[in-house]
């Protein structure tokens, strides 16, 4: 579906203020969710703690009467057992014995109960409760055994007590503190008293503690729906403000771990309203404090600011959206002006007589004079037109004179390949086969290349690279392979026809343009190879079998040619056997570079020559021309290429 610019704009505005809208009113409503939650949750732990201090209070009240009244009872036993301890060590054995049945009775009418055992722990003095105290597996409240401090030890010198309960009336177990002194080589004295039963005592300071925990409780001002209460760990309500927080909303596993002192909070919503909420565990009274308050209580203020916020932008939006649509009834006009008239140009036939001049026609009545965007672009519109137009003016006229100059390239290129000799137009000869390979980077090229026969009935081979490229190249092979033929014409020798050629060609070269060359004249009845090199690629000798099937001749006769006067060139000399050929080649082959500018090589060279041992002139330089091709892959060809092989035939000549 293509929407109209209307259109987009329509909604471009319209999801501009809903991006803008939209996060302001959920970070507005996430922002007082929050600042509630946490104002909830600190007066959660504020009420929470001020009752538990409530708590602790009047609980250090309860343990502060109890440790009062067994630290009397310790002071008494402590005092009895010294002054026992003291009149046994005083007195015989026999004395020993009936003074201790005296404070047996003496201290039974007190509440005290009195036994001795030796040092072995047996029985000498006892009574029933000391009995029971004694029986075998009994332990005190720490779960130390009671036998065990009938042991003499330093540590103990002093007395030691123990707290254990005995079984009573009723079901209801006695507390009893005991205390142990040891009568140095004689045994330990057995003091112990009932403790008096605090449970009721204790029961009465819980109704107290809850009754103040509620006068507490009801000072307090709690939020709308807010509840705060004590309750037990039977789920009964000890003291409370609000409706009570069901305990069964709460799983086992919450419970047990607020039972291990951790405090929880969190929100659930069970089977009511969702509720915020805070429990912690009273371990010394096994009582829980739970505050809750509903999350509507928390949320309304922010869904209500939410609701309002919506209805604001709904307004800006239907605003937004009529200014918008005033305003786009006066920019879309001049754009569909803008439109139609881009449409012509891409409906004009450049190539006609109107083609040329048509800017005028087009930037009629366009609205430049405007001075918003819309004017800048029909400005723009209108310069580009004009710009256009003159563009293809002189495109028009480049192109004419690219065509000419591409013709006479061509020409050129007509022109040099015909000085050339076609590459399978070598002289037919007994014993001798040649071929030839061109392929220049540009339309015209620098590189050369010849076969003829000369005047005493050799055949002559000739290879060439001019040192630059295109029509000043090719002018230059022109006048190399004309200064060639003339001098073996004449009978020179290739080192005679060499030094010619270098003083015609260096006699007028403003440009300083040279050429290496190799020329060579081969006789196939005896495969001597009679040449001259001027700085030349090296050319290769294969042979069909040998232990040695490629070999290189790297003999030079001189430098490049053209370059200066006055030089000298050696004459250099070869034997092909029968069935061997020779390759000769320019630079474009060797220094062939890959996207990796990885030169072809003349190892590369060789080694693709070794597997053309027995081929024709023809099939070597397709293999060699195959090869390079394949290692060069994608990259572009830098260089002319250019290759010349000829055979020595294995047929024995008459």
């Amino acid at each position: 579906m293509r929407l109209s610019l209307r259109s987009k704009l329509f909604l471009l505005v319209g999801g501009a203020i809903s991006l803008a809208a939209l996060p302001i009113i959920l970070l507005s409503r996430s922002s007082l969710l929050e600042s509630g939650m946490q104002r909830e949750r600190e007066s959660f732990v504020n009420t929470v703690m001020l009752v538990e201090d409530s708590l602790s209070v009047r609980y250090l009240h309860l343990l502060t009467s109890e440790v009062e009244s067994v630290l009397e009872s310790k002071r008494v036993l402590r005092q009895y057992s010294a002054m026992m301890r003291d009149m046994l060590l005083s007195s015989g054995e026999g004395e020993a014995g009936e003074s201790l049945v005296q404070w047996q009775k003496a201290l039974f009418s007190t509440g005290l109960h009195l036994a001795f055992y030796d040092m072995k722990g047996g029985v000498l003095l006892s009574d029933g409760l000391a009995d029971q105290v004694m029986e075998d597996g009994r332990q005190d409240f720490k779960g130390q055994s009671i036998h065990s401090m009938l042991e003499h030890r330093t540590s103990m010198s002093e007395g030691q007590f123990a707290m254990v309960r005995l079984p009573g009336v009723e079901g209801q177990d006695v507390p009893v503190l005991v205390c142990f002194t040891p009568v140095k080589n004689m045994g330990t004295l057995v003091v112990a008293v009932p403790v008096a039963d605090a449970e009721q005592s204790r029961a009465e300071l819980e109704k107290r503690m809850a009754l103040g925990i509620q006068e507490r409780l009801d000072s307090l001002t709690l939020s709308r729906g807010a509840s705060i209460s004590v309750v037990s760990s039977e789920g009964r309500v000890l003291a409370g403000k609000g409706s009570a927080m069901d305990f069964s909303l709460l799983s086992s596993d919450e419970l047990n771990r607020v039972r291990k002192g951790e405090a929880l909070e969190g929100s659930t919503s069970g089977q009511g309203n969702p509720v915020l909420y805070r429990l912690v565990y009273f371990k010394a009274m096994d009582w829980y404090v739970a505050a809750s308050i509903p999350l509507e209580s928390i949320t309304g203020p922010a869904e209500a600011l939410t609701r309002h916020l919506i209805a604001v932008a709904a307004v800006l939006l239907t605003l937004s959206l009529l200014v918008m649509l005033v305003l786009t009834m006066r920019i879309l006009a001049p754009l569909r002006l803008l439109t139609v008239r881009a449409g012509e140009i891409a409906r004009e036939d450049f190539s006609s007589e109107r083609g040329v001049g048509f800017a005028a026609d087009i930037v009629d009545d366009l609205p430049v004079d405007r001075s918003d965007e819309v004017g800048q672009l029909a400005g723009a519109f209108a310069h580009m037109v004009k710009a256009l137009d003159e563009n293809i003016r002189r495109l028009v006229d480049t192109l004419a004179v690219r065509q000419r100059m591409q013709g006479e390239l061509n020409a050129a290129r007509d022109i040099q390949m015909g000085i050339l000799p076609p590459p399978y137009g070598a002289p037919k000869s007994p014993g001798y086969s040649a071929a030839a390979f061109l392929e220049p980077a540009k339309e015209v090229g620098g590189d050369l290349y010849d076969f003829f026969t000369a005047p005493d009935g050799r055949q002559a081979v000739v290879i060439g690279d001019v040192s630059d490229k295109g029509v000043s190249a090719a002018l230059f092979m022109s006048m190399t392979v004309t200064l060639v033929r003339y001098a073996l014409a004449e009978g020179l020798s290739c080192s005679e026809a060499m030094l010619r050629i270098n003083e015609r060609l260096a006699e007028n070269n403003p440009t300083c343009m040279f050429v290496t060359l190799f020329i060579g004249l081969f006789d196939p009845a005896t495969g001597k190879l009679d040449y001259a090199s001027g700085a030349h690629c090296p050319p290769f000798i294969v042979s069909p079998d040998g232990e040695t099937p490629v070999r290189m001749l790297t003999d030079t006769s001189g430098p490049l040619v053209g370059a200066m006067q006055g030089l000298d060139y050696e004459e250099c000399h070869a034997e092909l056997a029968p069935g061997e050929y020779c390759l000769l080649y320019t630079d474009g082959v060797s220094e062939a570079m890959n996207e990796k500018l990885e030169l072809f090589g003349e190892e590369r060279i060789a080694a693709t020559l070794e597997g053309l041992r027995g081929a024709s002139p023809d099939e070597v330089l397709h293999g060699v021309m195959q090869a390079v091709k394949e290692h060069r892959g994608t990259a572009a060809q830098s260089d002319d290429i250019t290759m010349l092989c000829f055979r020595r035939s294995e047929e024995r000549l008459g």
